[in-house]
């Protein structure tokens, strides 16, 4: 059983505008992602401004499933780019961690209009990142 912890205004860019309905599908769409590979993580829905417009926590999700899926949203928004992309680049800039806000592990997609950023969807709790994103892609295509 999944709890909503918020939900706030529909996302929009323009004239794209996605139901606050569609955000909350696309948050329950990731958890169900993640439950048929017996997988336990926590969903954030951030608006272009970082604002939370829903986030799910599924049974069993770590504690700091929550916040960390919230920072990894916030990161794929601001970066219009799955959070797998931008965490490469601490390589070479190691102070783009010190960007209040964001969290630089794969886990994150954003959600685009017009090629612009309206929306991030970020995930936390699987083993790895790369189950992170892929969870929050099936989120995404929900939204479609």
């Amino acid at each position: 059983m999944t709890r909503a912890s918020a939900v706030l205004p529909a996302v929009s860019s323009r004239n794209v505008r996605v139901a606050t309905g569609g955000v909350v599908l696309a948050a329950v769409a990731v958890l169900d992602a993640a439950e048929k590979e017996n997988q336990r993580v926590s969903v954030a829905v951030v608006d272009r401004n970082g604002t939370i417009l829903v986030t799910l926590r599924g049974d069993g999700a770590g504690p700091q499933s929550y916040d960390s899926a919230v920072r990894k949203a916030f990161t794929a928004v601001s970066w219009n780019a799955p959070t797998s992309e931008p965490a490469k680049r601490l390589e070479t800039a190691p102070n783009l961690k010190d960007i209040p806000g964001t969290l630089f592990l794969a886990g994150a997609v954003p959600v685009t209009a017009n090629n612009a950023p309206i929306a991030g969807i970020g995930v936390a709790g699987a083993p790895s990142g790369d189950l992170d994103e892929k969870f929050a892609r099936a989120g995404a295509a929900a939204l479609r």
